[in-house]
């Protein structure tokens, strides 16, 4: 739990910016600090559990008031990677899950990690035509019925995600249904005939959360959030899924082995 800090929006009331010239008037300085102070902590420079600088040592450092670094605790603290302890001081907090990308990634293996029961929220599920790179992944004409299950899952309270998954209409006709029922995609894919399926292909990449994303995990717009595209195959390669998972910043850490 984070004590006496600001929200990432309470800024300074002056405009403090850095000398740089590159940065002079375009970014607030106590955001160059928290840029600086994530860099060392994801690089692993700071390492979990350490004890960051005093805010009046950070000031020092980078000749501004305290109220500054104090905006930029608030916003590592955000992003969870960081924690204050009353009295103590700020420190950085445990490393996120890793979720490592192999043929056999699955969030139903997260939750059995952490003891959790099957969590699916079904949010929404709508028809449309498949198009473009879509119809191309999961080997369909254009045109062809789709059925797309907006979903949130969560195996901790840390870790959660807001997902859609694109299907094959006629194959898969009630996936949503049994979805909403069973709370697992493994489970209620199990259920249209196919108990077996691998991951073929992965696709990292980041933007800015929808409106119900940032609603779902409970983060601000402003948050950027991490992508990972996916496709799974059946047993003989057929496509069956094309998969989206929007995760918000300090849930998990993605790792892929070579």
């Amino acid at each position: 739990m984070i004590d006496h800090l600001p929200t990432p929006r309470s800024q300074p009331s002056e405009r403090e910016t850095t000398g740089s010239p590159a940065q002079r008037g375009r970014m607030p300085m106590w955001h160059s600090i928290r840029m600086e102070l994530e860099h060392e902590i994801r690089s692993g420079l700071i390492g979990p559990g350490s004890r960051l600088p005093s805010e009046h040592d950070l000031a020092q450092r980078w000749s501004v008031n305290r109220h500054t670094v104090r905006a930029a605790f608030a916003s590592l603290a955000a992003h969870g990677l960081v924690v204050a302890r009353r009295g103590a001081g700020v420190f950085v907090a445990e490393r996120p899950a890793e979720y490592p990308i192999t043929r056999d990634s699955k969030w139903s293996e997260i939750e059995e990690r952490f003891a959790a029961a099957a969590s699916g929220h079904l949010v929404a599920s709508h028809r449309r035509t498949a198009q473009g790179r879509v119809a191309e992944l999961l080997g369909l004409e254009p045109g062809h019925d789709l059925i797309v299950v907006e979903s949130v899952r969560s195996a901790t309270p840390r870790i959660v995600g807001y997902g859609y998954h694109s299907f094959d209409a006629a194959r898969f006709a009630g996936i949503d249904e049994t979805f909403a029922r069973t709370r697992s995609f493994t489970t209620a894919i199990a259920a249209h005939g196919v108990p077996r399926f691998f991951r073929t292909s992965t696709w990292i990449d980041c933007r800015m959360p929808r409106d119900v994303e940032a609603t779902a995990l409970d983060i601000g717009n402003d948050t950027p959030v991490m992508i990972m595209s996916y496709v799974d195959a059946d047993p003989d390669g057929r496509p069956i899924l094309f998969g989206i998972a929007v995760l918000p910043p300090g849930s998990l850490t993605l790792r892929i082995d070579t």
